[in-house]
């Protein structure tokens, strides 16, 4: 390889993992809030729905942005978007770390979840333009163990230095990190085309964002309030009304918001059809699982957090190996493997549920992200490989949007299950009823693996485009 060559390649990485390092710190601290709820109720004299809007609106934001991201890839220079990313994140960081009350902090989260939402999809939009086939599973598994690892260390950082310091910490230790890595995407990232003037879909936006908030509204009111008409089916009934009408707009329009035709391709939706709900399965847990400990088994706040660290470390470490696992024998292999361990690990929880100890939830955890990391940025690099190049814009974000937004319903659908055990046995001691919402949210967890699997095994790769 030439020197210049060497230095094309150099400048590539440090953009990319750049890119990487800035949504890492946009997902870390997505996640590191849900532990301080307690003390920003206290601080703030505010009850549990309004402070969980700290989690909520962050989530419903990163989601809205990275829908525009295969118009904005388009229409905008690369280095633009990654100023615009890193701007929110240490403008909203800042606002956070320093905010004075409630309205202030959900503010700044807004900001910052915006930011978040400009700069992850160019971490795959980069690896799939810019890096060989034949690398791509090592740089998708790789780039994406940072922001994999993000959700699952969330809680054990934030409860971390809550716990010993203050939850505005959080905020002041990820601004210089997220910081330097924007400075250094900024400098090395190559757009590797020239922007085309097109204009906003303006109706379709508001359409997706309305059938993202009131699905997440539904689910939430499922928690808080029960699975009522008014307060559950109703908005979800209304979202489903907004996105067919998101999808009939789209097909008409000669310059959609994200182009539907991508969900023609059958290998395309199998992919992003298990990479929505293996995460959604892994972030609903990285909730269940901790609040199990804490109101069944009795243990703070930090254990909790601390429990998970193992099958998170784990996934980290394996993710660029299976990566050029995946890179030398294709997706089957990975896939038909990962679905052995997820099924181990969700079968064991569901059966279990009524003796799980920390012990029993460290191994079976660690189990389930061993499966996660053979499957979740495999199937994300295997996804986009079946779509032509003018279409991957459209298929990175589609795939981004679901990540983020699995993790806000399987928050949200876990904890209305953990409220179904109490209403099942108003009754019993709280031990109990906690014991029976896990045991439902472990058989539903398990359910949808069997799904994950059939999936799985269908998919026949095809001729890459």
């Amino acid at each position: 390889m030439s020197t210049r060559s060497k230095s094309s390649q150099s400048a590539t990485n440090l953009a990319i993992f750049g890119a990487a390092g800035l949504a890492f710190c946009g997902v870390l601290v997505e996640t590191s809030m849900n532990v301080t709820f307690p003390t920003l109720m206290r601080q703030f004299h505010a009850p549990l729905d309004t402070v969980q809007w700290v989690t909520t609106a962050y989530l419903l934001a990163v989601a809205a942005t990275m829908v525009i991201a295969a118009f904005t890839q388009r229409r905008f220079q690369w280095r633009t978007i990654i100023n615009v990313g890193g701007t929110g994140f240490v403008l909203g960081g800042l606002l956070c770390a320093t905010a004075p009350n409630l309205g202030i902090l959900l503010t700044g989260r807004i900001i910052q979840a915006i930011g978040t939402g400009f700069s992850l999809p160019l971490v795959f939009a980069q690896i799939m333009t810019q890096i060989p086939f034949e690398q791509q599973g090592k740089y998708t598994g790789t780039a994406g163990m940072l922001i994999a690892l993000a959700p699952s260390l969330g809680p054990t950082y934030g409860g971390l230095v809550t716990q010993l310091l203050s939850w505005r910490l959080i905020f002041w230790i990820t601004l210089p990190i997220g910081l330097i890595a924007w400075l250094v995407t900024a400098k090395h990232i190559h757009h590797p085309h020239k922007p085309v003037a097109i204009a906003f879909p303006w109706g379709q936006f508001l359409l997706i964002v309305a059938a993202l908030s009131l699905m997440t509204l539904g689910f939430n009111n499922a928690g808080t309030k029960g699975f009522s008409a008014v307060n559950c089916w109703l908005p979800l009934l209304l979202a489903g009304i907004a996105l067919i009408s998101f999808l009939m707009s789209a097909a008409k329009s000669s310059q959609p918001l994200i182009n539907i035709s991508i969900f023609k391709n059958g290998a395309f939706n199998q992919a992003l059809a298990i990479y929505f709900l293996i995460q959604f399965i892994q972030i609903g847990l990285a909730f269940l699982l901790p609040n199990f400990t804490q109101l069944a088994l009795g243990k703070n706040a930090l254990i909790s957090g601390l429990m998970l660290l193992a099958g998170s470390l784990t996934s980290a470490v394996l993710s660029p190996f299976t990566g050029k696992f995946m890179d030398r024998v294709g997706i089957v292999v990975p896939l038909r493997l990962g679905t052995g361990f997820l099924l181990l690990a969700t079968l064991s929880f569901a059966l279990l549920a009524k003796q799980l100890s920390i012990p029993i939830i460290i191994g079976l955890y660690l189990v389930y992200q061993i499966g996660f990391s053979l499957m979740f940025n495999n199937t994300l690099a295997y996804g986009l490989q079946q779509l032509s190049p003018a279409r991957l814009g459209d298929g990175n974000a589609a795939f981004n949007t679901l990540q983020q937004y699995s993790g806000s319903l399987g928050t949200a659908l876990m904890a209305a299950l953990l409220a179904t055990g109490a209403k099942l046995l108003p009754q019993a001691a709280t031990v109990t009823q906690t014991t029976l919402g896990t045991q439902l949210a472990l058989w539903l967890c398990f359910g949808l693996i069997c799904l994950v699997t059939l999936i799985a095994w269908l998919i026949k790769p095809e001729k890459q485009n």
